[in-house]
């Protein structure tokens, strides 16, 4: 460690300054070894220069990578392709790898724990070759499709099951539904408490690495520091947390198991989550707000987790709070990447926007993001939802938003490719022998549109059938209002809702092709097919690069 941080007591402006310092280094580090990512940084940590095997494969999208295995774990298949599948396997082996997962601790943080590796880069191959859906690949490949069949998380846990229960009322509430419904689902449960265990063994390893760290700081406050890491993850271990800190550490615990598990990014309403625990400890007069932003900088550097701050409740209320503007404070003085979504509303705090707005631009970050609850509450009551329901969805990914704990979706996983659905149409339009024309075109247009939606349908009917005994939702599964009762994976029926939507790939192209053709028609009265086709066909060339990226 420096010899200036060990030489001083630091404020907590200065221990942001240097974890900040440490996380660009690691980030550095990480651009050295495994080179350019092509993705977000989620945080993760290259492990120990002697655990580390650093191996050139190919991703889940069939791009070739650099990627960081863990030395000394090694996945136990239980299938002829060296694949591992259902909730048994997979639980079991995320459980052995939490178990043989380094220790990670700053002693600068008030926080423990980081993570060294994804999970999912063990996952080879990725689907069941049993579980055949070559009936399923000639729309696929004719349209480009991308459908969803294998896709992981992209929906929100609960949070507050966590808060509320701890490692502890989580495993107790496995054990007794496993009780109950007997050998039927027995590998289900059998993966969920394989985690939950797992995730204990980690969890205590820190406690005792912290007091053996403790033991040998030099430094007062360091040694204070990591005494207080030690205490707090010793009870975690099975306690729902009791503070402010407690509760920051719970919930960084269970985002970096969701996000080495399958890259599940969602966090929700993190000031809703924590108001109670500020209100509590403010109160009680051990702790303030410099200190609750420390703690809150320390759950943002490990992980650029989906975080919505603001916004209104059930009844309509504004849920912003004194924890929110905390929040925008945290990111605002660590000034690393951070997805965290900021209300904006008819009955949300305006001062919430501006302030977000000052940090927009004082910080040139691109944080915070900014979502409009309004217009997000009345499309989904659209659907026929309840608008008290729909208040309820929370900020959780890229662009969407999802119920937490309660609805299975697949939001940015399913794609239709427009401008492939458009080539069909055309190549269909000119191998006919009719005299063409734009009703023509549209009218195939409109067919292929819906061939594409069927198939993705198909595609998505399959996904559903089958994902749980490939490789279930288990971490988001233990956050979730359904599974451990009902015995069912979230993709499966464990949770009440699901909405599986399709996103539009490419639309623009499509829509510049139909307006190419309009504008021509009407400036050239006499415009002939093989003029029209040879302009449309240099359209489309245009278009190729953008077609190749999403295929």
């Amino acid at each position: 460690m420096d010899a200036a941080i060990q030489a001083e007591t630091m404020t907590y402006q200065e221990r942001i300054d240097a974890l900040r310092a440490t996380k660009l280094a690691q980030t550095r580090e990480k651009q050295q070894i495994i080179g350019a990512m092509d993705h977000d940084d989620h945080g993760l940590i290259l492990p120990p220069p002697d655990r580390r095997r650093i191996v050139r494969t190919m991703s889940s999208s069939g791009m070739p990578i650099t990627d960081c295995l863990l030395e000394g774990f090694a996945i136990e298949s239980n299938h002829p392709s060296g694949g591992f599948f259902g909730p048994r396997a997979v639980g079991e082996n995320y459980g052995r790898l939490l178990r043989t997962h380094p220790v990670y601790i700053d002693p600068v943080s008030s926080l423990a724990g980081g993570y060294h590796v994804n999970f999912m880069s063990y996952r080879k191959p990725h689907w069941n070759p049993d579980l055949d859906f070559s009936f399923l690949k000639p729309e696929i490949e004719r349209y480009k499709l991308l459908p969803g069949i294998g896709a992981a998380q992209h929906f929100c846990q609960d949070l507050q099951i966590g808060l509320d229960l701890g490692w502890g009322g989580i495993l107790d509430k496995i054990r007794y539904y496993r009780s109950v419904h007997g050998p039927e689902k027995d590998d289900f449960y059998a993966g969920l408490e394989a985690i939950v265990t797992g995730t204990q063994n980690w969890i205590a390893r820190h406690a005792e690495e912290a007091f053996r760290l403790a033991l040998a700081e030099t430094n007062a406050q360091l040694r204070q520091n990591l005494m207080e890491i030690s205490q707090i993850n010793e009870y975690l271990v099975a306690g729902p947390p009791r503070t402010f800190r407690e509760a920051c550490q719970w919930i960084l615990w269970y985002q970096m198991l969701a996000r080495m598990y399958n890259g599940s990014g969602s966090l929700g309403r993190l000031d809703v989550f924590l108001q109670p625990y500020y209100e509590r400890d403010t109160a009680a007069g051990i702790l303030d707000d410099e200190e609750a932003i420390f703690h809150i900088a320390c759950i943002l550097l490990r992980d650029t987790g989906y975080i919505q701050l603001g916004g209104p409740g059930p009844d309509g209320s504004d849920l912003t709070s004194r924890v929110s503007y905390l929040v925008l404070e945290a990111g605002h003085r660590l000034k690393i990447p951070a997805n965290v979504g900021v209300c904006v509303g008819d009955m949300i705090d305006p001062g919430l926007l501006r302030r977000g707005v000052e940090i927009l631009f004082a910080d040139k970050t691109g944080f915070p993001k900014f979502l409009g609850s309004d217009r997000t509450v009345e499309g989904f009551s659209r659907r026929g939802y309840p608008v008290e329901l729909a208040r309820q969805r929370a900020y959780s990914g890229c662009h969407w938003l999802a119920i937490p704990g309660r609805e299975y979706t697949l939001n940015d996983c399913v794609k239709i490719n427009f401008a492939a659905v458009f080539e069909a149409a055309w190549k269909e339009l000119f191998s006919g022998a009719e005299v063409p024309s734009v009703q023509q075109l549209w009218e195939r247009f409109v067919y292929h549109l819906g061939q594409a939606v069927d198939a993705t349908a198909r595609c998505l009917d399959f996904h559903m059938a089958n994902m749980h005994q490939v490789y279930p939702e288990l971490v988001l599964d233990l956050l979730c209002h359904g599974p451990i009762e009902k015995g069912e994976d979230a993709s499966h029926g464990g949770v009440e809702f699901y909405n599986l939507c399709i996103d539009g790939a490419a639309l623009a192209t499509v829509a510049d092709s139909f307006a190419a053709l309009e504008q021509r028609i009407e400036q050239e009265q006499r415009l002939t097919w093989e003029e029209m086709k040879a302009h449309l066909d240099s359209n489309w060339a245009g278009a190729d690069g953008e077609r190749a990226r999403l295929m």
